[in-house]
């Protein structure tokens, strides 16, 4: 397989040198370029049309997904990974509409962007070996049915429920939560709110404190996790 042609578009040069780093380091990938606005994405593209797009929301000079927009409009079918600070449902529905590969919330994690990259490569490794795929495959390629019994979350962890509970910590990330306030704050079981909390912790997402009162067991307080 050839490499996979990248280009990054993102306003952030510290950011922006950390993803230009790994994709460059990256096997199955090449580094074609870095731009800071649309404009020089623009100049860059007009040299050579990447296979891949790492784009900002907010750039200097407009809407990085209205951008993307414009190109699916110009029939410029790169893939397209969104990194981005922006989390409001909008942008999401957006950017889905407009058939992203992926979608990464700021603040970065590297684990995190180097599933993605592990996503596109094995997909441009399976659609270059084949001209017809059967529907595992698909399912496969497409993230489907990661668990054995085609779940994406483990057993007692409800996809709406999960959600609620990322987006009250990842929109107050400097508050440190109890599971009292959580369960207080959504309205859920304390049982319930700890099974959460405690999902979340074991996927890195979430930073832990101990509260030591002046008795009784300490108090685990939960914040999201600062990452870049």
């Amino acid at each position: 397989m050839s490499s996979i042609t990248t280009l990054i578009i993102e306003d952030d040069p510290r950011i922006g040198s950390i993803l230009g780093e790994l994709i460059a380091t990256t096997p199955d990938f090449e580094l074609l370029g870095r731009a800071d606005t649309l404009a020089g994405a623009e100049s860059l593209l007009a040299d050579e049309e990447p296979q891949l797009l790492l784009v900002d929301v907010s750039l200097p000079d407009g809407s990085g997904l209205e951008w993307v927009a414009s190109l699916r409009a110009r029939s410029i079918e790169s893939q397209v990974i969104m990194v981005t600070a922006a989390s409001d449902v909008e942008s999401i529905q957006r950017a889905l509409n407009l058939g992203v590969q992926d979608y990464i919330i700021k603040p970065l994690r590297l684990s995190r962007i180097q599933q993605s990259l592990a996503e596109v490569a094995a997909l441009h490794r399976r659609l270059a070996e084949t001209r017809h795929l059967d529907q595992g495959d698909l399912d496969r390629l497409l993230g489907k049915g990661r668990s054995r019994d085609g779940r994406d979350t483990p057993k007692g962890i409800d996809l709406i429920t999960l959600r609620q509970v990322h987006d009250l910590l990842a929109g107050e990330r400097e508050v440190t939560f109890s599971t009292d306030t959580v369960a207080l704050r959504l309205e859920l079981s304390r049982t319930t709110a700890r099974r959460y909390l405690e999902y979340l912790e074991s996927e890195d997402k979430l930073e832990v404190e101990l509260n030591y009162g002046q008795r009784g067991r300490p108090e685990r307080r939960y914040r999201w996790r600062r990452e870049l």
